[in-house]
Parts: structure tokens; sequence; C-alpha cells
């Protein structure tokens, strides 16, 4: 049986994210996965644009979300 997980931290670096995992309780044979999670304000501004535009369009009445 497997039984999964995840935990959302913020950091300021890969190295730092690497550092908290080890320190996560698991046995020898588990792993422990660190996937970077993006904002929107990651993106360039163009990216942002159509994000927003695409949210407006999930809100316009007789939508179907």
């Amino acid at each position: 049986e497997v039984v999964g997980g995840y935990w959302m931290i913020q950091v300021k670096s890969r190295e730092e994210a690497i550092a908290w995992a080890s320190r996560c309780p698991a046995s020898e044979n588990e792993t422990i996965e660190i996937r970077q999670v993006m904002e929107c304000s990651d993106f360039p501004s163009d990216v942002q644009e159509a994000l927003a535009d695409f949210e407006d369009m999930q809100t316009q009445p007789g939508q179907k979300s």
C-alpha cells in the first residue's frame, strides 16, 4: 500500500528545498520528489495578460465553469 501526500514550502533556492527535504521522516526505500511551483508573477507580462483574459472568460455570465 502506498499513502501519498505533499507539503508546499516557500524557499529561496533549490538548495534550501533540498535541505528541508532531507529533514523529512522517510525510510531508506522511500522517494521524496522536489518540484518547483510557479506563480503567475513568475511569467512574462504577456503570459500574465493572457491568463487574465482566460480568467475573465470563465467568469462571464452564461459560461460553464
